[in-house]
């Protein structure tokens, strides 16, 4: 990877490159399993710090885009219950809104199979980062998603002690101290081989 690339963009989950005494992890992103991962929606950059280069993911440009169907949306869930998630979009595509917009995940849209089992808490929790696809504009300027993909679901999270949760099947993460269980989304793979 070549310092100061700025143009590379990634979305939460993405692997950017290899971790290693060369390169760390720095705002925006997050070291797992010898790899850097985005934690953010935006642009890749590379600082160069001493002998190490730093990978940053910096937010992208806030302007007036507004999901439409078929968009790529990043969420941060607000709340649960039994028969969907109430979500507020915060970037379409590498966007960031300049004002979140509301959404809704239903139970039926979570997944695309074994959809009568799905239990809305065992896929997502208050604070949730979650990648989601855009249905529809619903009735209220309420959005309708779907995180029926294995590349959509939860990217980033918590747990209830506040250490982050890594993802350690397609349906569950865990961190130091527990296993949760939640809607994973895929880890994305490099866009560059050399990476």
């Amino acid at each position: 990877m070549k310092s100061g690339n700025g143009h590379i963009i990634c979305i939460p989950g993405q692997r950017i490159c290899e971790a290693s005494s060369s390169h760390i992890a720095g705002e925006g992103t997050y070291a797992f399993n010898k790899y850097i991962y985005a934690s953010l929606a935006g642009q890749v950059t590379v600082v160069p710090r001493g002998d190490v280069q730093v990978v940053k993911v910096t937010l992208g440009q806030q302007g007036t885009v507004m999901p439409e169907a078929g968009s790529i949306v990043t969420c941060r869930v607000l709340s649960v219950n039994p028969s969907k998630a109430i979500v507020s979009i915060i970037c379409v595509g590498p966007n960031k809104l300049h004002t979140p917009v509301s959404g809704t995940i239903r139970k039926q849209n979570v997944r695309d199979h074994q959809i009568d089992t799905v239990e809305m808490y065992d896929c997502f929790r208050p604070d949730d980062i979650v990648l989601a696809v855009v249905l529809s504009l619903g009735d209220m300027r309420n959005y309708e998603l779907s995180t029926a993909g294995t590349e959509l679901g939860v990217v980033t999270a918590y747990c209830e002690e506040g250490h982050p949760l890594v993802p350690a099947s397609w349906t569950a993460m865990k961190c130091k101290c527990r296993t949760e269980r939640r809607k994973v989304a895929k880890v994305m793979p490099p866009k560059n081989a050399n990476t």
